[in-house]
């Protein structure tokens, strides 16, 4: 069986919580800044048995990318496709699509003509309106609000600490934690915490010192994700 990978994850508006997806299932977790990730709050479950709002749209088998807007709000994606949600955080059975499924360049006409257009690997929601989108070795920071970019770069001028490491060439799925000035971001069986200059488009150190494999920290993704 091959190992599984994170295809999402996003912050939620409840403290030291966030969302992951693995294929077409997710877990709602504490991840506990700092200490190692053990409380699973919800899940895992099928992604349509936790959200039956995306059932029979292009979330239904899995979700590529995602970001936390204000409130109880964030936009998925899935392709080229994209929605809004209210993600109803104590009840996700009440979740609701303000916006979608569409194409992604219908909400972000800022994206038309650029790697995002097609799909976006990983996002990071910095300050404010501005999130960080990462697609292969290639990253923009985006205002979702103004519907604007502000820069574009390659991961390894941005992010110099992630030069050497497997996140050199591309990041499966990242969020932004209730830390202000940290985000964890995962690829394949690596994950690692990166300091994030808000609202701009160049980041800092990596955190601890190294990257580290899910499975030392994040025992709460046991039950999601197929491990060595």
């Amino acid at each position: 069986m091959p190992l599984s990978r994170i295809g999402a994850a996003f912050r939620s508006s409840k403290h030291n919580e966030c969302f992951v997806f693995v294929d077409d299932k997710y877990v709602v977790l504490n991840y506990a800044p700092g200490g190692r990730k053990d409380r699973i709050l919800k899940g895992p479950q099928h992604i349509v048995a936790g959200f039956p709002v995306l059932a029979r749209t292009p979330f239904e088998n899995g979700i590529n990318c995602a970001f936390e807007t204000q409130h109880n709000e964030a936009y998925i994606f899935s392709g080229n496709h994209c929605a809004r949600i209210d993600y109803a955080p104590h009840s996700t059975h009440h979740a609701k699509i303000h916006r979608g499924p569409t194409k992604i360049t219908n909400v972000f006409t800022c994206l038309r003509g650029t790697a995002f257009e097609h799909g976006i690997d990983a996002a990071i929601r910095t300050l404010n309106t501005r999130v960080l989108l990462f697609k292969g070795d290639a990253y923009a920071l985006m205002d979702y609000h103004t519907d604007s970019i502000h820069a574009n770069h390659y991961i390894r001028t941005g992010f110099k600490t992630l030069v050497g490491t497997v996140f050199e060439n591309g990041i499966d799925a990242a969020f932004k934690s209730d830390k202000n000035d940290e985000a964890y971001i995962f690829k394949q069986q690596y994950y690692a915490c990166v300091n994030i200059d808000q609202g701009h488009p160049i980041g800092g150190h990596l955190l601890g010192g190294r990257v580290k494999r899910i499975h030392d920290d994040w025992n709460a993704l046991r039950g999601i994700m197929q491990f060595h």
